[in-house]
């Protein structure tokens, strides 16, 4: 197959380019630089609200695209595909759960109502990002004269995250473990919640596959394709962390308590799984991209090899998520005096 990746330099985007090469495809990416992060691929240099001539000519069996776009009409979304028409086999376009209506306690499927594209640009980063995936879905439809894949995703997660919602997780534990920064460790709500994420590695791996066969249609694509609790997740944390469950002392704060105490905290810089007022994502129906072929590691791996991934990156970066020790000793604190536990 000949790829062509439009992103491929971030997370899911970057995952997918490995994948594919991995799978012997030959991959092109798209990038502002003209550099690949990927060796292996091929590298064109253009801007996706700027100039694309580099798209201009050649042909591919399929096109990648991850790029949000938040203006207006996604332009630049339909500026691809009508360049592309033509000349790319499929064209997959990653979307995201957050298209749909928030009318109900889960997402039943991909018929699931969605949210209705307005004509004014949102006045929040969610709504506005919600607006962006719909819309593009949209424009797709009827700018792109071939067959179009759209994999819905929810919580990703894994290395090169760039959220560090779930990363901080095993490097708080880790560092628990090790004396380096001190417990207890505060964690939200119930152990027996379910929860439900996705190591980006594995869909990248399955969008990978289903545009290798020609693939189209809509798939809701959030793992991990198992019942899984809160627990679990952190359970696995640890022994990532060379501890086991049990070493590192967790306090289970109540979740609507928490809520109004981390109100001045975006959702987007709280730990998963954190109170937030996204649609509920415990019960996606995930089926049918599962019976396409889609399925996930264990949560074991994914901790591994995000907390071997996140040490050089907060040492480097800092984590874009997650509480100071100053703010969770106070939060254990408030929530100990509350409840007397």
């Amino acid at each position: 197959m000949r790829l062509l990746v439009l992103g491929g330099g971030g997370f899911l985007g970057y995952h997918a380019v490995t994948a594919a090469l991995g799978h012997g495809h030959e991959v092109t990416v798209l990038s502002r630089s003209g550099d690949s992060v990927v060796e292996g691929a091929v590298a064109l240099t253009g801007d996706r609200e700027g100039d694309l001539s580099a798209l201009e000519t050649g042909t591919w069996d399929a096109v990648l695209d991850t790029y949000t776009d938040t203006d207006l009409g996604t332009p630049a979304v339909r500026r691809t595909a009508e360049l592309l028409s033509g000349r790319v086999g499929v064209y997959g376009y990653v979307s995201g759960m957050s298209v749909y209506a928030p009318s109900g306690p889960a997402v039943p499927a991909e018929d699931a109502p969605v949210r209705a594209a307005g004509t004014e640009p949102a006045d929040d980063p969610l709504q506005e990002r919600s607006l962006a995936k719909l819309g593009a879905e949209q424009v797709l439809d009827e700018a792109f004269d071939g067959p179009v894949f759209l994999p819905r995703v929810g919580i990703m997660v894994g290395p090169r995250d760039p959220s560090d919602r779930f990363s901080y997780w095993p490097l708080r534990l880790a560092r628990a473990h090790a004396g380096t920064r001190e417990g207890p460790v505060l964690v939200p709500g119930d152990p027996g919640r379910p929860v439900q994420y996705s190591d980006a590695r594995d869909v990248a791996d399955w969008v990978v596959r289903v545009l290798d066969r020609g693939g189209s249609g809509t798939y809701n694509a959030v793992g991990p394709g198992r019942t899984e609790t809160l627990g679990d997740v952190l359970d696995a944390c640890q022994v990532a962390a060379g501890a086991e469950p049990g070493d590192v002392e967790l306090v289970w704060v109540g979740e609507d308590w928490l809520r109004d105490q981390v109100a001045d905290l975006p959702e987007e810089r709280r730990p998963l799984w954190f109170p937030e007022d996204q649609i509920p994502q415990e019960a996606v129906d995930s089926s049918a991209a599962l019976a396409a072929g889609l399925s996930f590691r264990p949560v074991l791996e994914t901790a591994r090899d995000t907390l071997a991934w996140s040490w050089d990156h907060a040492l480097a970066d800092g984590l874009a998520a997650g509480l100071t020790a100053d703010r969770e000793r106070s939060l254990i604190e408030g929530w100990r005096a509350r409840s007397g536990r």
